[in-house]
């Protein structure tokens, strides 16, 4: 599961790099439409796909860690 969030954060990372470098290219020329093409937009959907999983790994990670910080220190946690 580790190796499997430590890909999932590298994917999120390069599909944020692609997407930054075609929205320049295409405003520098627009007549290359890379932001219309229907490949991008396929990426594009993977790209939120994998943003959501990511965020919700990290919600039930930190939920854990709360949950364990409750149990060890028998305290009330903001």
């Amino acid at each position: 599961m580790r190796t499997f969030k430590i890909i999932l954060c590298n994917l999120n990372i390069i599909f944020a790099g692609v997407f930054i470098t075609f929205q320049i290219l295409d405003l520098y020329n627009p007549t290359m439409n890379f932001m219309g093409n229907s490949l991008i937009i396929i990426l594009l959907f993977t790209f939120c796909l994998l943003s959501i999983l990511n965020a919700s790994l990290l919600l039930v990670r930190n939920h854990k860690i709360v949950n364990t910080y409750k149990k060890t220190n028998n305290t009330k946690f903001k």
